[in-house]
């Protein structure tokens, strides 16, 4: 199973924008195949701040989503709108 968060950080005016641009990719990733869970959270104390946590059956699945025609739009619609690159981290699961 793929973990991962994505962070994205607005420039000043721009939150609702990115806001837009970024909740418009929720249910089409969710219907892809080997999508587990995608979920977008907005900072409670800071509104240019924007979070993905996603989980992806396997590899593939992620490699999919990342070729898909509503990630690879978000990607090119992005320059404008944020402060800095987006920050994707990638984690374990850790079994109790």
């Amino acid at each position: 199973m793929i973990h991962l968060t994505a962070q994205f950080c607005a420039k000043a005016g721009k939150e609702e924008a990115l806001h837009q641009l970024l909740k418009a990719i929720l249910a089409p990733t969710r219907n892809e195949k080997g999508c587990i869970r995608y979920c977008l959270f907005q900072d409670q104390s800071d509104n240019h701040k924007f979070l993905f946590q996603e989980q992806f059956a396997d590899q593939n699945a992620f490699d999919s989503h990342c070729k898909e025609t509503h990630f690879t739009d978000l990607i090119a619609n992005l320059d404008d709108l944020l402060e800095e690159e987006p920050k994707i981290t990638f984690y374990n699961a850790i079994e109790a």
